[in-house]
């Protein structure tokens, strides 16, 4: 499959994927370069074994992993959240608490529940995370109560 063709049917999902995991969206736009750039790089190692998209999405999460680290933590992460842009999805006041009450959890949680808005099974999700699909759901579970408390302890 040629690059394009990924990038036409893919790129916006990986691209809410990367604002999900990172607090501002120049971060998010420097994520999905960087997302993009190693799933370009290694296309032509790509043998088949996973489907296209959990094989990208693994990239993204793993590049995610790396660029957060590589990052010094922002004093004040209310502040960050703030600077989400007004996209129709986060012009809704659900959906803008969520991404504020995201913006709480550890990379791994991010990545996590970014995959399940995304639409990801708990198979999917096992595969580009690298744990049992049952593990999925557990995390899945704490994620979305830690989410709640999230919102109503800050008061989002």
């Amino acid at each position: 499959m040629a690059f394009e063709d990924w990038y036409k049917d893919h790129a916006d999902g990986i691209r809410r994927l990367c604002a999900v995991l990172v607090h501002e969206r120049g971060l998010a736009d420097d994520l999905f370069q960087e997302v993009l750039s190693n799933i370009w790089k290694g296309l032509p190692k790509f043998k088949g074994n996973a489907d296209l998209q959990t094989w990208a999405y693994r990239i993204a999460v793993n590049t995610s992993i790396r660029f957060n680290a590589g990052l010094k933590r922002q004093a004040n992460i209310k502040a960050a959240a703030k600077e989400i842009p007004a996209t129709p999805e986060e012009r809704n006041p659900n959906a803008e608490r969520l991404i504020r009450a995201i913006q709480y959890l550890n990379d791994a949680e991010r990545g996590l529940i970014g995959l399940f808005l995304e639409g990801f099974s708990y198979k999917e999700i096992s595969d580009v995370l690298g744990i049992s699909p049952s593990n999925v759901g557990a995390r899945l579970n704490r994620t979305k109560s830690k989410i709640s408390l999230i919102i109503k302890e800050k008061n989002l």
